[in-house]
């Protein structure tokens, strides 16, 4: 991450919480607050006219699901990450927020010290997803039981499950470990069908609740 503040656009149709989360940030010497909006439509306007670095999007706003706006924001030139703001931890909307493109996911009631961590967190490139989810997430998308085979994978297999859970892509996973996308591809391939899981997103969030991904580095 550069020195430049981390610029930040607010959507929630909840205009005291808007306000509370401006003040909330506007405090921190590496964010800068750049708007916020109410609805879908006055979002996209936003976070197109401003290009913020990252958008707090409430998962459920008045008009429509506000996760219903990640697959045209995630489109944009430029697209700025998206951490979800809820108060409901829906598992089955939270798996569909993170597959559509989430960075993260933040519930309300959590301290601000944990907001501003998860902000810095994808601004180092990697994903962030609360500690008390992780669990009923992974047992929801049916992989309960993946911890009694973690020692079936190689030290390769950890190292990539481990990255995977960060957020890096196949792409980078390759540059980092000095092998190819393929070899990457192939070794995502062998660590699916030993964990039991289906896609990246079950392995991040499997990964988190075994130990596998290292604590949010410093950038």
């Amino acid at each position: 991450m550069d020195d430049r503040p981390i610029r930040i656009a607010v959507v929630d149709d909840h205009a005291l919480l808007r306000e509370g989360v401006r003040r909330l940030l506007e405090d921190e010497p590496d964010f800068r607050w750049v708007g916020q909006a109410g609805t879908p439509g006055e979002a996209l306007d936003l976070i197109e006219r401003v290009q913020p670095d990252r958008v707090l999007l409430d998962m459920r706003l008045a008009e429509s699901r506000g996760i219903d706006l990640l697959p045209q924001i995630v489109e944009m030139p430029g697209a700025p990450h998206v951490l979800i703001v809820t108060a409901f931890p829906d598992e089955t909307l939270i798996t569909d927020a993170m597959r559509l493109g989430a960075r993260g996911v933040v519930l309300k009631d959590a301290e601000p010290d944990t907001l501003r961590s998860a902000i810095r967190t994808v601004a180092c490139g990697e994903t962030w997803f609360p500690a008390e989810l992780t669990l009923r997430v992974v047992t929801s998308l049916g992989s309960a039981g993946a911890d009694q085979r973690l020692s079936s994978l190689t030290p390769r297999e950890r190292e990539i499950a481990a990255l995977v859970a960060q957020g890096v892509k196949n792409r980078e996973i390759g540059e980092r470990l000095l092998i190819t996308e393929r070899d990457t591809q192939a070794h995502l391939a062998n660590i699916f069908e030993k964990l039991g899981v289906e896609d990246r997103l079950e392995l991040a969030l499997l990964a988190m609740k075994l130990g596998l991904a290292a604590p949010p580095s410093e950038c």
